[in-house]
Order: structure tokens, then sequence, then C-alpha cells
């Protein structure tokens, strides 16, 4: 190739967008990353996130509205760079018109963020997929579908942290009393099935020494889970990349539940912890124990046994450093944004 150049259409508050883009660049590529969110009005995201209790044709009418002028600016962001590759986050709400556009000229790839078989925002991103020349799949369960249904171009993907965003650092006895307890979790929760099941999770560690970074939508679960209560710290706004990689040097464990969406798959919080220097605990997923189970990360198979293997290693603390080291270094070895990156650009073929 004259040039290498590729556009990545990805949410810039994803923290995997800045990963795959440094990957990229160390393997000289040039990168334009772009986020289409911007263009969208508070009151047209409001009205999409609604748009399926719509009448099935007025819901067409406005999947169309609402899309069009986000592929157009995608479209001409595109001619203008004239990137070799594309790669859209859940597929950036790109319309099958768009990606025969583009695939005039490159490779048009899709990283699967979230199960393509439940897109409720978007009624045409399966035959999006099955349009795209790559599909980047992070969970081994969504590859054996995309190649059952014949997808040639369905890749398994993984990709370690950015170095620049998640690392060991000294902290400061400030930090500490700030941050510091013997376990943390830091996400959202939800007011459907799958926030009872992440409280419920969370519940097994609520007698240990552990604090819950969260939002106000956890308070729900209060009456099933009194104990976690005091544990929960309601967060007003999002945690800067700057704090968390604070907040997880300061503490010990990191207890990783499942993310509904996934079947197979590996929770990006598992290569975040493990280079922050901190343990992670992880329930049980197929890819999650194929990977990383024989480097020996602790991995919760049934939720009774949480706070013993917490408990466990906050005893043995040599252990547990030796077990970040063996997998901060197999993660290096084999899934370091320059070696991910450099191994898919091998998969590809750009003839």
């Amino acid at each position: 190739m004259d040039y290498k150049r590729v556009l990545l259409l990805f949410p810039k508050w994803l923290t995997i967008a800045d990963t795959i883009k440094l990957g990229f660049e160390l393997n000289n590529w040039d990168v334009d990353l772009y986020d289409v969110n911007k263009e969208i009005t508070k009151i047209k995201d409001k009205i999409h996130i609604h748009y399926q209790n719509f009448p099935y044709k007025v819901r067409q009418k406005w999947f169309d509205f609402f899309t069009e002028p986000l592929n157009l600016k995608q479209l001409e962001l595109f001619k203008a760079f004239k990137p070799n590759l594309v790669i859209a986050y859940n597929g950036m709400f790109l319309s099958i018109d768009t990606i025969k556009e583009m695939q005039r000229s490159a490779k048009v790839c899709f990283f699967l963020g979230d199960s393509p078989f439940y897109t409720p925002r978007n009624d045409y991103y399966l035959p999006c997929l099955m349009q795209v020349d790559y599909l980047l799949c992070p969970d081994s369960y969504w590859e054996n579908q995309f190649k059952g249904m014949g997808h040639s171009g369905t890749l398994y993907f993984q990709i370690a942290s950015n170095p620049v965003i998640r690392y060991r650092k000294k902290v400061t006895e400030q930090e500490k009393k700030e941050w510091g307890s013997d376990l943390i979790f830091v996400g959202s929760n939800y007011t459907t099935a799958a926030g009872y099941k992440r409280a419920y999770f969370l519940n097994q560690f609520s007698r240990q020494d552990i604090k819950i970074y969260t939002n106000k939508k956890f308070s729900r679960w209060f009456s099933y889970f009194p104990e976690l209560e005091g544990k929960v710290v309601f967060l007003q706004q999002r945690i800067s990349e700057t704090d968390l990689n604070t907040m997880l040097n300061c503490c010990k464990i990191y207890p990783v539940d499942a993310n509904p969406g996934l079947i197979n798959g590996i929770h990006l919080r598992i290569f975040e912890c493990k280079v922050s220097g901190i343990l992670p605990i992880a329930e049980y997923r197929k890819d999650v124990k194929n990977i990383f189970g024989p480097v020996g990360l602790p991995i919760i198979d049934n939720y009774n046994k949480g706070a013993e293997i917490a408990e466990y290693y906050l005893k043995h603390e040599k252990e547990r450093f030796d077990i970040i080291d063996n997998l901060r270094n197999f993660t290096e070895k084999n899934f370091s944004p320059q070696i991910a990156i450099g191994n898919l650009l091998d998969s590809i073929n750009f003839n």
C-alpha cells in the first residue's frame, strides 16, 4: 500500500477508542478518530432512545430522518481522509448504502461492543453487519454465530488497555485516604434484571472492606441488599481516567462481574486492573477461563465463593502480586495495543 490510513468511528468517551488509535499509530498508520455523536442534539437523542415504541412505519421514517445526516457527515469525512480501512464501533449508524460507498476504496470493519443480536436503537444493524468486510468480535460466541451465518470476515479480537491511561503509580497518603479500600468496584447500575444481577454479585462482598462507585439507579436494589447501602458512593459525574487509574492503584482487589451482553467474552476491566496493580477476580466466562485461567486469574464460577476467594488473596499478598505480574506480562506479550492491531492488520486482505 502506498499509504496507510484508518478512520475510527468511535464514541470518544470510550477508553478503547484511544487504545485502538494508539495501536494503529504504533504500527505506523495515520489515524483519524471521529465521534459522530457530537452531531446529535439532546432532543433527537432523547426521542431516539424511545423510538422503538413508535408504530413501524413511523419508526422507519424517524430512523431515516435521524441517521441520514450522520451518514452524510461520516461519508464526507471518509472522502476527505481517503482511508484504506474504516472501523466503526457498533456501526455508528452507518447505512448499507454508506458502507457500500466506502467499500469502493477501503475495507470496512465493525467492532462489536455490544450484543449484535440485541440492538434496540438500530433496526438495520444486523443487515449492516452482514455487509461489512470484517467483524471484530470480543466474544467467541458472537464469532461462532457469524461464522455459522457464513460471514467470512469474522475475527476474534481482544486488545489490552492503553498504557498511557492505565499504569502502576506511586500513590500518596492523601490518595490512599480518599480512595483506599480492600475491594473496589466502579460502574453504572440498571433498574432492569441486569441491575439486580450486578447488585447480587456485589452483595457477596458486602461484609468486606469494599467501596462501590456507581449511579443513583443502584439505590433501587437496597431493599434486597441492605448491607450494600453503606458501601455505595453515588457519583455526580463520570470519573476521569486519571482518577480511575489512581483509585485502582489505591486498592487491592476488583471483583469483575460479567457484562450481561457477553456470552463468553472478556470484560475490559480485567485488562485495566492488571496494569494498574490491582488483582481482578472475575466472574466465569468461557473466554476468560480459556485465555487467563492458565495464567492464574482467580475465577468466580459460583457467586457463593466470591468472598472466600477475595479473602484468600487479601491474606496472601505475595501470591496476589505474583499473579498480577504474570497476568500483566502475558497480556503485554499477546494483547498489547501494538501486537493486537498488528495481528489484526495481518488478518485483513487489502487486495
